[in-house]
């Protein structure tokens, strides 16, 4: 049997937590043919249900294994003959980690990862995603426009692109640090080429939106 992305994946995540294919089928209470099934590259898209069980029984969320998935399904040809002509395209699949208007404690770091999909037909290669946070203003509910000082930090100004065939979906990751101040922040983030001339230069970008807390007496305080 040709294993797909997601059968690869299975047996990779089964052999880090120490447990054999069977145990995984028993924790997800699927049956033996259900994985063998998933893990075919020839057969049809899982169900929706089969992947969060397998995600809970593997301690990783959902999201990924549906991503896994997406990996090897190809559209039907009318609509394979459509996307053609998209040429250079992406689009947001989903935040993967730290969704917008997630709480994050005044000083913690925290790590943001967005998923995108290339939905054109040119490879990515040589590709930069980059902060754009001096093109936008920031402000918070408590006050006026912050100083730059108050605003969520990343660890680098910008992570290399990987290779990213068309069709595939890629994970950008950026590690931020809250400031002190309580309040709304968002970070904006685009990719560039490696000239430095923007990629999507229509689209919205990437966002990292947090809302910082400080800490009460023995309570979280939002702001």
């Amino acid at each position: 049997m040709a294993l797909n992305a997601l059968g690869c994946y299975l047996r990779k995540r089964a052999h880090e937590i120490e447990i054999s294919l069977a145990e995984l089928a028993r924790r997800a209470g699927v049956s033996r043919q259900t994985l063998h099934t998933v893990s075919n590259s020839m057969a049809r898209l899982p169900e929706m249900e089969t992947l969060v069980k397998l995600g809970v029984a593997l301690r990783v969320h959902p999201l990924h294994l549906i991503h896994l998935a997406f990996a090897d399904y190809r559209l039907p040809p009318a609509m394979e003959a459509g996307s053609m002509s998209r040429k250079d395209a992406s689009i947001f699949v989903a935040d993967v980690t730290i969704p917008d208007g997630t709480l994050v404690h005044a000083g913690s770091r925290f790590t943001k990862t967005w998923a995108v999909q290339n939905i054109g037909t040119v490879a990515w290669q040589g590709r930069r995603l980059a902060c754009m946070d001096h093109d936008i203003s920031v402000s918070i509910p408590t006050g006026p426009v912050q100083p730059m000082g108050h605003r969520i930090k990343p660890a680098t100004p910008w992570i290399e692109v990987p290779h990213t065939a068309p069709g595939s979906i890629v994970e950008l990751s950026i590690d931020f640090e809250a400031p002190q101040v309580p309040g709304t922040y968002v970070s904006y983030w685009k990719s560039h080429f490696a000239d430095g001339e923007l990629c999507f230069p229509e689209s919205a970008g990437l966002s990292c939106v947090v809302r910082v807390i400080a800490m009460g007496k023995g309570d979280l305080t939002a702001y």
